[in-house]
């Protein structure tokens, strides 16, 4: 093939791509100019860094993770390139674009006093983007992988479901944040109100509340009966969410155990890389195995209805599931665990996890709510 064959083929770039690239490069954004307060300047011009000294103290992980933070940038914008440019210029093209982020996102930390900006960072970033845009470019169509992935996409994924693939990629990305039950993403109540309670604006309002004759939110400990219902309920939505997006002819019981394991893989990983690898099933009991089970007995069968009715189907379940979770309390254990965990690895992510735990569960159920809505003849 020659060296100025087209890069991603002949085939136009897809929705999901354009939303992948978005949302990643929103998330690069957000974690390089969180906590975006205390804003002034420090004496010293944004474009400092880049001749300054390396930093003296360089540990392997931040390597990697400035490396791999950077990796799938690369490869999403490559991606998005025009398919009829050489595979050369869509390298040169992705690897400059993600090099420039990388160098703006130092650049503006200068004006952040709890931010540092690093030539390292730079220099790992723009090597993370350049290795993506290579793997986009050169490694998968060598490998194939990129044309097997389409010939499932379209053979299986109705068209114009971009935005439903998205939400599937980010489920497991979502469970990386510690629950107070095993997929119980969406627990907003608890986790915004209950810390307030010891503060003396939250008595201000308690004493207003009181007055004015209503009764604040008293959140109780989460029932194991309970907990099975949270647990299978949104096992069952995130495999209808998967059903509402299928062909008629997709192998629906695979697609959807994969799934199944991709989300308990993402748990595991979590406390995995927490809590220590002896940690990694400290899910797996049986009370919670059973609550797995049931939500695959709901959600496998329904898999099989039209897609508008998976939707509908899917509404119900993630819809039950967030009025549950978000009127118990955590678990006996969860705010130990969270202690732990916020101190742990994933610090470096500033609280992107936590945000895509909290709103994932509203963005699928808004998305399949749109789906049941829409007209039959989408569905085909």
């Amino acid at each position: 093939m020659s060296s100025h064959s087209p890069a991603h083929g002949a085939r136009p770039v897809s929705r999901f791509a354009r939303y992948a690239l978005a949302g990643y490069a929103l998330l690069i954004v957000y974690a390089s100019l969180y906590p975006f307060s205390g804003w002034r300047w420090q004496g010293l011009t944004p474009f400092d860094f880049a001749l300054a000294p390396l930093p003296r103290y360089i540990t392997a992980s931040d390597l990697l993770i400035n490396v791999g933070g950077y990796l799938p940038l690369g490869y999403l914008v490559a991606r998005n390139l025009p398919a009829r440019w050489p595979r050369w210029a869509s390298w040169l093209a992705a690897s400059v674009l993600a090099s420039g982020l990388s160098f703006g996102m130092e650049a503006l930390q200068a004006l952040l006093p709890m931010r540092v900006s690093s030539n390292l960072d730079w220099l790992t970033n723009s090597l993370g983007g350049a290795l993506g845009a290579a793997i986009c470019v050169w490694l998968l169509p060598r490998l194939r992988l990129a044309a097997l992935l389409r010939l499932w996409r379209e053979r299986w994924f109705a068209p114009h479901v971009g935005y439903g693939l998205l939400l599937l990629a980010l489920w497991p990305l979502a469970l990386l944040w510690p629950a107070a039950v095993l997929f119980g993403t969406g627990q907003i109540g608890p986790t915004l109100l209950q810390p307030a309670f010891d503060t003396d604006t939250w008595r201000i309002l308690s004493a207003w509340f009181v007055n004015s004759g209503l009764r604040l939110p008293d959140f109780a400990p989460m029932s194991g009966l309970r907990q099975t219902g949270i647990t299978a309920a949104m096992l069952a939505g995130s495999i209808l969410l998967l059903a509402a997006l299928l062909r008629p002819g997709a192998p629906r019981l695979r697609l959807a155990l994969a799934l199944t394991f991709t989300g308990l893989l993402a748990v595991s990983l979590s406390a995995a890389l927490s809590f220590g690898p002896g940690h990694a099933l400290a899910w797996a009991t049986v009370p919670t195995l059973r609550s797995v089970a049931l939500g695959l007995m709901i959600g496998l069968p329904l898999s099989y209805l039209p897609p508008r009715w998976a939707a509908a189907g899917g509404v119900i379940c993630l819809g039950l599931a967030l009025l549950w979770i978000n009127a118990a309390g955590p678990g006996p254990y969860y705010a130990l665990n969270l202690q732990a965990w916020s101190q742990g690895l994933f610090i470096r992510l500033y609280g992107l996890p936590q945000w895509l735990s909290w709103l994932w569960p509203f963005a699928a159920l808004l998305y399949l709510a749109a789906r049941a809505l829409r007209r039959a003849r989408h569905d085909n």
